[in-house]
């Protein structure tokens, strides 16, 4: 009843969950504008509720104006100069885009958290509705940035295009360039030794606590950082002119310098681009075999990040969560490995051997223990690969409630029995009324040894090895006969007659002394369970007697072998002593010969008449 109270209640929270509005979300500015009018005429005291709802529809209305594309144009550089500014822009474009991005994650992180506080929600919160504005709003300005992204990055492409073509448009002087870069190095060098210089001032400072002398150590500092990354900044772009000039002549050296510029980039995002724009360099003036030559290692790493930016592009969406080849290789990976680790687990679960001195009985426990315990990980392991699974990919779980309660109608109807023999899985698991190693009796014809207990159904093996599954709610619903369940000794009752005249007394000691020097090792004896012969009925053709004997062992498991074992010694028994075991008898009583005469002489008759 508990599980059944716990459901339901899990069912009544997700049908009066909230959903997203996506009607909301898709509206455009005059349905915002129409809200804020009726927001604001309806609303005759603004509480601060309401304030923020008008606040968000207004920034909702400022959000929805349509976006507008901006060309630029990319003019071929014709000297050095021109050459660097391009390049500044190219860095430029990099930044920005590397600043939306950063601020496109934060926007998405602080939309799933609002999305999870709208599902948690019931359709009566107040609060909801400014939940559902807000995530709107975060949605709108989500969609701006990837319109605005995708924007720079066709930018940033052309702008790549074009640097590209500078060692073809620029006539590059070597001499000039190593002098300007020689005074960069001695610039930038001086500018280390200065901010350390500076460090060590501040660290002196903050020892003397001096607040206002602090303040201005740390402005300096600043103002030589950004002057630093300045001159860095120059130092990347004369040594990238180097690198084209090197490119022009097809030397060797444009990989050194290839390598200096690489060391000068800090910014790992930067550091990356500019690597495949380099590489993409080489590869159009140096050829792919001679690039392969100078730089193999970067190549396979370039290689290796196309391949993965391939693997990571999105297929489809599942629930506004794109879904990409890595990540459906990412599920079929764990789901896999769950499977395999769920298997294993299980076999090495049932592998652990019990100690030499334990009891079958203890032994059978101790095996129908480990089955329970690998049947319920194996389950256990597998459903949280599932769930694992799901989370990788990024799918929210809360949105197969809807999934779950369109199950749940299935459930009460078809599925009613596999749910039944479920429940009777887990209840035999824990209650151990029945055990793997058990010997149970479902019926006259079926009894046999269980081999096997899993969630939907049992296996039970009869001694004539055949594999009868047997639906779990059977064994709630019916009686079964359990021959093992606290022990494994049990009284057989074998019945057997004597003739009439015969002397009970003297058959009931010849069958005890028969039995009792039989040295049958299956016999057991205590004060309590002891073997006796008694006289049950005085039969139609016989005295009849039962024997009871109380079995210990795997013997208990073969009734009908054991049986015929006593029955034959019972047989053995009183033809050593000349007891008479009875037939049947049938009494004829003729009451008149003379009547039945003249038809038996008519039979004869008729037969020699024949003849």
């Amino acid at each position: 009843m508990k599980l059944i109270f716990i459901i339901l209640l899990l069912l009544f929270v997700q049908l009066n969950a909230a959903d997203i509005n996506a009607t909301l979300i898709n509206a455009n500015k005059d349905v915002y504008v129409k809200l804020l009018k009726t927001l604001n005429k309806s609303a005759t005291r603004k509480n601060e509720q309401t304030l923020l709802q008008v606040a968000l529809l207004e920034k909702l209305i400022s959000t929805s104006k349509p976006f507008k594309q901006t060309q630029s144009s990319f003019n071929v550089a014709k000297n050095a100069k021109e050459a660097q500014q391009l390049l500044f822009k190219w860095f430029d474009l990099l930044d920005k885009i590397t600043t939306l991005q950063t601020k496109q994650k934060s926007l998405q992180s602080k939309k799933a958290t609002l999305e999870n506080e709208i599902t948690n929600a019931l359709k009566t919160d107040p609060l909801l509705s400014t939940y559902q504005l807000q995530y709107a709003l975060y949605q709108k300005n989500i969609s701006f940035l990837i319109k605005k992204l995708a924007l720079l990055k066709e930018e940033r492409q052309s702008t790549e295009k074009t640097i590209i073509k500078i060692p073809k448009t620029v006539l590059l002087k070597q001499e000039i360039l190593r002098k300007q870069e020689q005074k960069y190095l001695q610039e930038l060098s001086f500018r280390n030794k200065l901010l350390k210089e500076l460090q060590i001032k501040k660290e002196r400072i903050e020892l003397l606590e001096n607040p206002i002398e602090l303040t201005r150590v740390e402005k300096n500092i600043t103002s030589q950082e950004l002057k630093q990354q300045q001159i860095s900044q120059y130092l990347i772009a004369t040594d990238f002119l180097i690198f084209c000039n090197e490119l022009q002549q097809k030397k060797h050296t444009a990989f050194t310098y290839k390598q200096k510029i690489m060391q000068l980039e800090k910014d790992d995002v930067t550091r990356d681009a500019l690597d495949n724009l380099l590489s993409t360099m080489e590869q159009k003036y140096l050829g792919i075999i001679y690039t392969l030559g100078g730089a193999t290692e970067q190549t396979v790493k370039n290689s290796a990040q196309s391949i993965w930016n391939l693997l990571s592009n999105p297929l489809f969406q599942i629930n506004n969560t794109p879904i990409s080849i890595l990540k459906l290789l990412w599920v079929i990976f764990i789901i896999l490995f769950g499977f395999i680790f769920g298997v294993l687990f299980k076999r090495k679960v049932l592998k652990v051997k019990s100690s030499d001195d334990e009891t079958d009985s203890v032994e059978r426990s101790s095996y129908s223990a480990r089955m329970i315990i690998s049947n319920i990980g194996y389950y256990l392991i597998i459903i949280i690969a599932f769930f694992s699974s799901l989370k990788v990919v990024g799918i929210n779980l809360s949105s197969l409630a809807v999934v779950a309660g369109a199950l749940s109608v299935g459930i009460g109807f078809g599925l009613q029995n596999i749910v039944s023999n479920f429940v009777s899985g887990l209840i035999l698991m824990f209650e151990r009324s029945v055990k793997i190693g058990d010997y149970i009796q479902i019926n006259d014809d079926m009894r046999g040894r269980v081999t096997d207990i899993r969630m939907r159904s049992t296996t039970i093996k009869t001694n004539a090895n055949i594999d009868i599954i047997i639906p779990n709610q059977d064994f709630i619903q019916n009686n079964v006969i359990n021959w093992t369940m606290t022990d494994n000794i049990k009284r057989f009752e074998i019945p057997f007659g004597v003739k009439y005249g015969t002397n009970p007394q003297q058959v009931i000691d010849v069958i005890l002394k028969a039995v009792q020097e039989s040295g049958f090792q299956e016999i057991y004896t205590s004060r309590t369970r002891y073997t006796n012969v008694i006289m049950t009925e005085m039969g139609d053709s016989s005295v009849n007697f039962n024997l009871f004997v109380w079995i210990k062992g795997r013997e208990i498991l073969k009734p009908k072998r054991t049986t015929s074992k006593f029955l034959i010694l019972i047989y053995n028994t009183l033809n050593e002593h000349n007891i008479e075991i009875p037939f049947p008898q049938v009494d004829l009583h003729v009451r008149s010969i003379e009547a039945a005469l003249p038809i038996i002489n008519r039979d004869k008759i008729q037969e020699q008449g024949k003849s």
